[in-house]
């Protein structure tokens, strides 16, 4: 792998107004063996012990990677920095084929050539080695598991295994069970229409996404014309330029876009139509469900049949933010949202 794109391992970063945070980058080896993964650690500086009550893992969803996604350089809206801010050693990491981490060859081929990459049984071996990673670094036995939109379904995967190594769950705006999940499930574009019950493999190994259609997508969830009334205008453009910048191949292409694995849609379309990976009532710790009001990737029936199949959750909780979407952490409501879980991490109940 050619690795010049990545930033300095080291440096430092201020958020206006605020304390300073300590910015660390370093590639660790997954479970898999070739399998790079990139890792970024926040913290404020000077600020040197952490117990598994202030450690964060951010688990990045199904397009974008971990550092725009959590740690966006646009204005205060790094969530990382407003963790780090307030006591907590905060991490994220790139799944394998997405942002800094390794990318099989199969990702510089026609998208046609190969079947859906990034299955999620792999991609929470990766998730895997990071715990890892955190625990022997501040030398704790859990850790608290942040994941959003597909993120939280590895997450949930990966709790649902090995629930003795995380501390506490937020599982935002996670897609679960829902058989009538019309952008996941049967009727949409991951259904082969040919045979209903198989996925539709002519998707490929991996997506383009650009600007303009991730911004569409956005504008699609929000109810009302004025866009403005719910996020910065500027933000889906600072928000995309800063995922673009993670794949040196985006500008390649016209428009820029960036590419994304098809194993989560082919591993939700599975998930939402009766054949599961995994199951919530095999999760033993505290976990908060949380999502947007007007959410399309995680519907309140899927949230409703993670919420009763948590039966061994010694806590859970549903929490819904009001005029908000999917990407409610870049929404005016974020401030509603990043408390809720800020209560939570708090084992406020």
């Amino acid at each position: 792998m050619n690795f010049r794109f990545l930033i300095p391992l080291v440096f430092l970063l201020a958020s206006t107004a605020h304390a300073k945070t300590i910015a660390q980058d370093v590639q660790i080896d997954s479970k898999d063996a070739g399998v790079k993964i990139f890792v970024r650690s926040k913290m404020a500086d000077g600020k040197t012990k952490f117990d598994e009550d202030n450690i964060v893992i951010f688990v990045h969803g199904a397009t974008g990677p971990s550092t725009c996604d959590f740690d966006l350089g646009f204005k205060d809206y790094s969530w990382a920095d407003w963790l780090a801010e307030r006591g907590y050693a905060v991490y994220m990491f790139d799944k394998r084929n997405y942002g800094y981490s390794s990318r099989e060859k199969a990702m510089g081929e026609p998208a046609a050539s190969n079947r859906p990459l990034s299955r999620s049984y792999l991609v929470i071996r990766d998730l895997s080695a990071v715990i890892d990673h955190v625990k022997a670094k501040h030398g704790v036995s859990r850790v608290t598991l942040i994941g959003w939109s597909w993120g939280a379904m590895t997450a949930g995967y990966y709790t649902s295994l090995q629930s003795e190594n995380v501390k506490r769950l937020v599982l935002y705006a996670p897609a679960y069970a829902f058989a009538l999940h019309t952008n996941l499930g049967a009727g949409s574009g991951s259904q082969n229409k040919r045979k209903p019950y198989e996925f539709n493999y002519a998707l490929g190994a991996y997506r383009t996404a650009s600007t303009a259609q991730n911004t569409a997508r956005w504008d699609g969830e929000i109810p009302v014309a004025d866009k403005s009334l719910y996020r910065d205008p500027e933000l889906p453009a600072a928000f995309w330029e800063a995922c673009l910048a993670t794949d040196p191949t985006s500008s390649t292409r016209t428009p820029p876009s960036l590419r994304a694995p098809n194993g989560v849609l082919e591993d939700t379309f599975m998930q939402e139509t009766g054949r599961r990976m995994w199951n919530a009532s095999s999760i033993y710790v505290p976990t908060l469900v949380i999502a947007g009001e007007y959410d399309t990737w995680s519907y309140p029936e899927d949230r409703e049949g993670l919420m009763r199949d948590l039966t061994n959750a010694p806590f859970k909780k549903s929490v819904l933010i009001k005029d908000a979407t999917h990407f409610v952490l870049f929404e005016k409501q974020r401030t509603e949202f990043f408390g809720q879980i800020l209560d939570f991490l708090k084992g406020k109940q």
